[in-house]
């Protein structure tokens, strides 16, 4: 790896960081939002004089120790142990314990905080802990368990997506560089030669794309693909909503009707042509 690879890693980590942040952040502030008012809402419809104020209080001191917890706990263990990254066998237990530290640290901050700031705020006292203390624990593991899960899904999927990026654009690099054209075909990669490009398919999530005299099943799109072959200097043609294919390799367009054609690639290859797409075959 090298020194430029190694700060674009370092750089995608980042922004998939910053990305979870604010997406759990917006998140939470939303449930902040929910919870309280719904609090309020409760007190109203059962007739019982309540401060509103307590309610956000409430609601925030759990609210504020999540956001702080879940980027100096849990974020900092869900990149030892990233999930998907090895077999769940061996990260499982890692964030078990993690949800237990996280809980155990989430309810002893927000109830102490609570009883020493409500008779401070609001003139009356605030017992959090009145009940047995592995009652409440149970209590609240059970809502912080889905916040944990939350950040961790959270911070795989942005992270997931910084990658993807990362290998499109080094992808493309290799095709402006090499001319080469990189397919990701079940768990292997395939480096193909530009040049050898016939035709490609899209099936589904996928395009059948044939190089010389092998063909690939690779998941991507045709518009991907349509620019890897661009940048690798190959003039490729989309030629039907499902079709791409090397302009070079044309050697006969046949009027089917209604302005549809069918191709002819010189190794033999027939290939339908859209209406919709005649003025890119033209040009």
């Amino acid at each position: 790896m090298t020194t430029l690879d190694f700060q674009n890693e370092q750089a995608a980590e980042r922004r998939a960081g910053l990305h979870a942040l604010l997406a759990y952040s917006v998140m939470t502030l939303a449930f902040w939002a929910v919870n309280a008012t719904s609090i309020i809402m409760e007190a109203a419809r059962e007739g019982v004089a309540f401060n509103a104020w307590e309610a956000w209080f409430i609601e925030g001191t759990s609210a504020a120790y999540l956001l702080i917890l879940c980027w100096t706990a849990v974020r900092p263990l869900e990149r030892r142990f990233p999930v998907g990254a090895t077999r769940w066998t061996r990260w499982l237990p890692a964030h078990i314990g993690g949800l237990l530290v996280f809980s155990a640290l989430h309810v002893g901050a927000m109830g102490l905080t609570r009883e020493a700031l409500f008779p401070i705020l609001f003139n009356h006292s605030y017992q959090f802990f009145e009940d047995p203390l592995w009652q409440t624990f149970i209590y609240e593991l059970r809502k912080d368990a889905l916040s944990y899960a939350s950040v961790v899904l959270i911070l795989t999927g942005f992270r997931t997506i910084q990658w993807h990026r990362l290998e499109a654009a080094a992808a493309r690099t290799e095709a402006r560089t090499h001319h080469r054209v990189n397919l990701k075909c079940g768990g292997r990669v395939m480096h193909l030669a530009a040049s050898e490009f016939s035709s490609a398919k899209a099936a589904g999530n996928y395009v059948e794309a044939r190089f010389g005299e092998r063909e690939y099943l690779a998941r991507m799109t045709l518009s991907e693909l349509d620019n890897l072959l661009r940048d690798a200097a190959v003039d490729a043609v989309r030629v039907h909503r499902s079709w791409l294919v090397n302009r070079d390799m044309i050697t006969e367009t046949v009027p089917t009707g209604e302005g549809d054609v069918t191709l002819t690639l010189s190794n033999g290859e027939t290939i339908p042509g859209s209406r919709r797409y005649r003025d890119r075959l033209a040009a």
